[in-house]
């Protein structure tokens, strides 16, 4: 593959460039998922100029790749196919795949997503560079047989209905980092006939509530939320939460501006295809779309992103989401 930006090394302590060998690699992320992946095929010609990697995922490999002189992904080399096409495919994960693909039993009583997520890492051995202060106290998780991950996602979506903020979970360079998910002040601006190709927006209210009623585990009413201007429009559509017998009117008031911003509203997102690529563009983070046809000039977050690099170009696939959808009543 022609591109001068392109830079693949794999090893275990000493590495080896394989940058001349590769001809396509695709890297790609999911918000919420873990983890990041990369998939490259190389040459594998015996009468190539260049010799062939001989990779053996057994062998505990690590591979890295870098774009334009930046790192864009490192991880362990988990799968490897040769093929008659003399052709050798490699699959990696970032450090995540470690939390993803380990079980055992846990619990936690009174502990933040921070703290949790700092005990999961030592178990694992996983490095923590940032570790952001999630604040919210988790009364308890327990968990048996289930993976490192789904913890972590518990305690992630516990902290979100009880604060309304966003926290993930990322790998960079070999280190696990715990971030709030805000708006980046260099966001990356998308639009089209500048550097979107094609795009997509769909629409739905399958998943759409129009009210919710807090009940204690005995039954008993706490409060409820109903949206009259919405039933309306579309009719009703309930969803129930249980809380605590003793829930403070600021919980309550928390987990009903949650379901405000995640039901009680047209639920869209949009994908962009073939866009002109840019690195810094991953799951989790936002960009600034800019789409006249559609009516659309606003912050958005990206939920998936897809990263190929092939004959000289770099192209992006991004699935985005809308911060703050539209809401029927307003």
């Amino acid at each position: 593959m022609a591109n001068d930006k392109i830079e693949l090394w794999f090893g275990k302590g000493t590495y080896k460039d394989i940058s001349k060998l590769v001809q396509k690699i695709v890297v790609s992320g999911r918000k919420g998922a873990a983890p990041r992946t990369l998939q490259a095929t190389l040459m594998d010609s015996e009468g190539y100029k260049h010799a062939r990697a001989g990779i053996n995922c057994g062998n505990g490999l690590t591979c890295v790749f870098f774009y334009g002189g930046k790192e864009v992904f490192r991880g362990l080399i988990m799968d490897d196919t040769t093929s008659s096409k003399r052709t050798l495919t490699i699959k990696a994960y970032d450090e995540l795949v470690y939390m993803t693909n380990n079980k055992d039993s846990f619990t936690f009583n009174n502990k933040t997503a921070s703290a949790i997520f700092r005990d999961l890492c030592s178990r694992l051995g996983l490095k923590v560079g940032l570790c952001a202060n999630t604040g919210y106290v988790i009364p308890e998780i327990t968990k048996r047989g289930n993976s490192y991950w789904d913890v972590m996602e518990d305690a992630l979506s516990q902290t979100y209905k009880a604060k309304g903020i966003r926290y993930y979970v990322s790998s960079s360079k070999g280190i696990v980092n715990l971030m709030r998910r805000t708006e980046a002040s260099n966001v990356i601006v998308l639009e089209p006939d500048v550097n979107i190709d094609s795009y997509e927006r769909s629409r739905s209210i399958y998943d759409t509530r129009t009210r919710i009623t807090l009940y204690t585990s005995k039954g008993e009413k706490k409060k409820e939320y109903i949206n009259s201007a919405l039933e309306k429009k579309i009719g009703v559509f309930r969803d129930v939460e249980s809380v605590d017998s003793d829930v403070s009117a600021a919980e309550m008031k928390e987990i009903i501006q949650t379901f405000k911003e995640e039901k009680a509203l047209v639920q869209r997102s949009l994908k962009i295809t073939n866009a002109i690529g840019c690195i810094d563009a991953v799951s989790g983070k936002s960009v600034y779309l800019r789409v006249p046809h559609l009516n659309e000039t606003r912050i958005v977050y990206i939920d998936e992103d897809t990263h190929t690099f092939e004959n000289g170009a770099h192209k992006m696939t991004l699935k985005l989401n809308y911060a703050g959808n539209i809401n029927l009543a307003g």
